[in-house]
C-alpha cells in the first residue's frame, strides 16, 4: 500500500523527481531553509516507504510546508490520520475530497477580495468579498459594501462556504437577498497568490443549469486597513470586470481605490 506522501505527490502531479525538486526548492526558499533537496535515490526511497527513520529536520519542515495539514509522521505512514469516514461537522460529509490536503495554508486566503462575474449571458456583477477562515472551512460574504449588478438596481448579496483542496477553492454559494438562487463554485489560486479564477454554476430554472466565469483579485490590505466598508461604493460592474480581468497574476494585490468609486 502506498504511503500518503506518494499518493499526495501523485495527486498534485509532483511524483516525477524533477517536479518534486522544483516544489521542494520553492518551499525551502519560503521557509528560509537550506535548499539541499534529497538525491534522486533518496527521494525514491522516501516515496516507496523504504526508510527506517524520518528524514532530517529541515527536510521534515519542507515536507510539512509542502502539504499543509499533514505531519511528517502522517506523510510517511508512521501515524494514522483521523478517520476520514467521519462527517465533517463544519462542512458535512466531505469524504471524497478530504484526502486532498490544501497545498497552501487556507489562512492565506483570508481578507478582502474584489470579484466580478458574468451573469444573464452578457451582464457583469461586481462586489467586494471578505473571506474568513475557521479550521478547514472558508466563508465569504460580499456585503458591505452593496454589490452591483449591471442592468439591475441592486446586486446579488451572496454567502459562500468552501474548502481548499490543493490550490482549488471549492464550495457552494447562496444569495441572501433572493434565497431562491444557489449553486457551486470552483476557483483555483493562481501563482502569486493574489488571484482566484474559475467558474460558478447556477441555474435559470429547475430544468436549466449554467456556468459562468468568476475572477477574484486580492485587495491590498494596507490600502483597506481601518476603512469602514459600508461607506464605500463598488466601481461600475463592467469597468471593474475589465480591471480585474486585466490584472496579472504577478502584479500583487490591487489597491482599494482601484476597485471603488472616488
Amino acid at each position: 500500500m502506498a504511503i500518503p506522501l506518494k499518493a499526495l505527490l501523485q495527486e498534485r502531479r509532483l511524483h516525477a523527481y524533477s517536479a518534486f525538486i522544483d516544489e521542494y526548492v520553492r518551499c525551502a526558499k519560503e521557509l528560509s531553509l537550506p535548499q539541499h533537496a534529497p538525491a534522486k535515490t533518496q527521494y525514491y526511497r522516501w516515496v516507496a516507504g523504504h526508510v527506517r527513520d524520518l528524514p532530517r529536520a529541515y527536510h521534515c519542515q519542507v515536507l510539512e510546508h509542502m502539504f499543509p495539514g499533514w505531519t511528517v509522521e502522517e506523510l510517511f505512514g508512521r501515524r494514522v490520520r483521523p478517520d476520514d469516514s467521519e462527517p465533517d461537522s463544519e462542512f458535512g460529509d466531505s469524504t471524497l475530497l478530504s484526502a486532498i490536503a490544501p497545498s497552501v495554508d487556507p489562512t492565506l486566503l483570508a481578507g478582502l477580495w474584489a470579484t466580478a462575474y458574468i451573469f444573464e449571458d452578457t451582464r457583469r456583477h461586481a462586489d467586494l468579498s471578505t473571506i474568513t477562515v475557521t479550521g478547514p472551512v472558508l466563508r465569504s460574504r460580499n456585503y458591505p459594501p452593496a454589490p452591483r449588478a449591471e442592468g439591475h438596481a441592486a446586486g446579488h448579496e451572496t454567502d459562500i462556504k468552501a474548502t481548499l483542496h490543493g490550490r482549488h477553492f471549492m464550495g457552494q454559494w447562496r444569495n441572501t437577498n433572493d434565497r431562491y438562487y444557489f449553486g457551486s463554485l470552483h476557483l483555483v489560486l493562481q501563482p502569486g497568490e493574489s488571484i482566484l479564477e474559475g467558474y460558478y454554476t447556477g441555474f435559470l430554472s429547475d430544468a436549466a443549469v449554467l456556468a459562468e466565469r468568476w475572477r477574484w483579485v486580492r485587495v491590498d490590505p494596507g490600502t483597506a486597513d481601518g476603512i469602514d466598508l459600508s461607506t464605500l461604493t463598488v466601481r461600475e460592474p463592467r469597468e471593474l470586470f475589465d480591471t480585474l480581468t486585466a490584472h496579472g497574476p504577478f502584479e500583487g494585490p490591487i489597491p482599494l481605490a482601484a476597485v471603488t468609486e472616488p
